[in-house]
């Protein structure tokens, strides 16, 4: 849902008719003071970059719903998240943009560019506490958003004993005979390739490319299955296209909790975080980084998590989730004892290397 009406809009209208003081939550010495965050109060329609689905729809309900009406700060929302797009309208002097969720890598070169600018975290810890955030979530022009997973997960039916317990025995075709499908991506391809191969979770960085790319010739009979968006796995594991996938955790815990055959686990899962961002030269920066300060709640963060498997940012909601989604939040500490996580600054480095020589792996395959 998009607000239409601007803040001072609606102030003009309501004062005009003589109805401004029996409102709560309004500007003003009197509407300000009774609000539980003074310094989050605003007046603009901030624009939110998402990468679409219902991450708007989720954004709306958990985070704006309870904040729009008393804080004044509305959003409207568009995708998808593009580097090279911010820095055209910086280089134009017409940045659209006041919030943007990127990928790890994503934002550490948007950072590079100079194109987002750091977190106050004088404000947001004005709001949430400091030792209520994950640390590794909170850098320097970015702050969490959403963490998400690909995890192992078998056909029930055909392992009733259960499934892989490593990316190892993942790749062990007598012990689990079937078809595997993978990410067509090298990230995390890489990683699980390595893992196959043996190598520690906590040797997997630095990555040696030449190491992985041997690791994926090792494992690469025994992949039927490449897919290429992460949107085809609910239709692959639906139709039983393969037996074993190192899939998207959303995916399989939507196939488990429907009771349609699957399972998973959390061994060797690889965790990615997305990141919450502010442009430098956004037209509503201060806004959205009060709207930032808001979401990083745990009453927000709290009801985000138990509608999808997702990780968040602030820790403190993992001690109470409920729901059926509860037990599968992959940044839980619950669930976190045998994860990889993603080394995004490895990623940044190297990522158009590794993009032309996967392409060239994958077209010989």
């Amino acid at each position: 849902m998009t607000y239409k009406t601007s803040r001072r809009q609606f102030l003009a209208t309501a004062s005009a008719s003589g109805l401004i003081l029996g409102l709560p939550g309004l500007r003003g010495a009197r509407a300000q003071s009774a609000l539980e965050f003074p310094q989050l109060a605003g007046d603009s329609e901030i624009v939110v970059v998402t990468w679409g689905g219902s991450t708007n729809d989720r954004f709306q309900q958990y985070y704006l719903n309870d904040f729009t009406p008393d804080y004044g700060i509305s959003a409207q929302f568009t995708s998808y998240p593009d580097v090279a797009r911010l820095e055209v309208m910086n280089q134009i002097g017409n940045v659209e943009w006041d919030m943007v969720d990127f990928e790890g890598a994503q934002m550490n070169i948007a950072s590079g560019k100079g194109l987002l600018r750091p977190i106050d975290y004088d404000l947001i810890h004005s709001v949430v506490p400091a030792d209520q955030l994950a640390t590794a979530f909170c850098r320097e022009y970015g702050i969490g958003s959403v963490s998400f997973s690909t995890n192992i997960g078998w056909n029930s039916n055909l392992y009733p004993d259960g499934g892989p317990q490593s990316w190892v025995e993942f790749f062990d075709t007598e012990r689990f005979p079937g078809r595997r499908g993978l990410y067509a991506q090298p990230r995390p391809s890489f990683e699980i390739a390595l893992m196959a191969a043996g190598v520690p979770i906590a040797d997997i960085y630095p990555m040696d490319m030449n190491e992985a790319f041997e690791a994926l010739d090792a494992i690469r009979d025994k992949v039927d299955q490449w897919v290429e968006r992460t949107s085809q796995w609910g239709v692959m594991l639906q139709n039983n296209e393969v037996d074993l996938a190192g899939a998207s955790l959303s995916r399989l815990v939507d196939e488990k909790l429907a009771n349609r055959g699957w399972d998973l686990n959390f061994k060797q899962s690889i965790l990615e975080q997305s990141y919450w961002t502010i442009p430098a030269n956004a037209p509503n920066g201060d806004d959205a980084m009060k709207v930032l300060a808001w979401l990083l709640r745990a009453p927000g963060q709290k009801a985000y998590a138990e509608s999808t498997p997702i990780g968040m940012t602030n820790t403190t909601i993992y001690d109470d989730l409920t729901g059926p989604y509860a037990p599968f939040s992959p940044a839980s500490p619950a669930n976190t004892a045998d994860t990889l996580f993603i080394d995004d600054v490895w990623w940044t480095e190297h990522q158009e290397e590794a993009q032309v020589r996967w392409l060239d792996w994958l077209s010989a395959s």
